[in-house]
């Protein structure tokens, strides 16, 4: 994934967090995000930020939203063939003029696609529900510019081609990517002061804190106000009480501990 990469902002509707975070990065997401932090935070573990790899390289992805994001990035620096199960007006509007190629499995996602690519290819489409595809979306600037490595076939002069390969699922789980050490969530979200958060979150953890105790906190107090805007700890009635995601978070730190 490049970073940043507003289109995941755009896609996923991460705008707030993205603003808190000032990043797009998506274990920082996570630790600012009360709604999404499961989500973000299992996925990023399984997305790279280095740079882009010597083309050709073939990846995997998890996610249809990131998979696009990636895409776009990707095609700043090579063309990119990417295929999908579906492909949704938005995701074709941000991928309309890059240099990606896409390939997608069903008729009704090609419909939609056609709609917002520059230049529909019937012939295109055709080709590949030959090739048992059932279809695709592609664009004169974006042809793929890929040749067959066999030697008993010669493409004619001028022509490019896209070979496809059928799909062979993983032989075990250890062929699977291997997933990212990520930082702690607390660590992500406060910094110089993730200690001082644990130690608050622990507090509250032992029992509930009430509302009118706050005022004793002095200059904890901002810092039990971020805690409760970034979910790790929510108000009930008159008294503060730890969310799922503080005790998460609480027992991640006591485990690196």
């Amino acid at each position: 994934m490049p970073e940043p990469a507003p289109e995941l902002v755009l896609l996923k509707g991460l705008g707030e967090e993205a603003a808190l975070a000032g990043s797009t990065v998506l274990e920082a997401l996570a630790a600012f995000s009360s709604r999404r932090w499961r989500e973000l935070y299992a996925l990023a573990r399984f997305v790279d930020y280095k740079g882009p790899p010597e083309p050709p390289a073939a990846m995997w992805y998890a996610d249809v939203d990131l998979a696009v994001a990636a895409a776009r990035g990707l095609s700043e620096e090579a063309m990119v063939l990417l295929e999908l199960p579906h492909l949704n007006d938005l995701h074709a509007a941000l991928l309309a003029g890059s240099r990606v190629t896409v390939c997608v499995s069903g008729p009704a996602s090609v419909a939609g696609a056609d709609e917002v690519v520059w230049k529909p290819r019937a012939a295109a489409r055709a080709a590949l529900r030959s090739a048992g595809l059932l279809g695709g979306a592609w664009d004169n600037a974006t042809l793929p510019k890929l040749e067959s490595s066999s030697e008993e076939w010669e493409p004619r002069r001028g022509e490019a081609h896209a070979s496809f390969e059928r799909y062979e699922p993983p032989a075990a789980p250890g062929s699977l990517p291997e997933p990212r050490e990520l930082d702690p969530l607390l660590d992500l979200a406060f910094g110089a002061d993730a200690d001082a958060a644990f130690a608050l979150l622990r507090d509250v953890a032992t029992g509930p804190l009430p509302l009118r105790s706050v005022p004793e906190l002095g200059q904890y107090a901002p810092l039990l106000r971020d805690l409760i805007a970034y979910g790790y700890a929510t108000v009930e009635r008159d008294v503060v009480r730890l969310t799922e995601k503080g005790l998460f978070s609480l027992l991640q730190k006591m485990g690196r501990g």
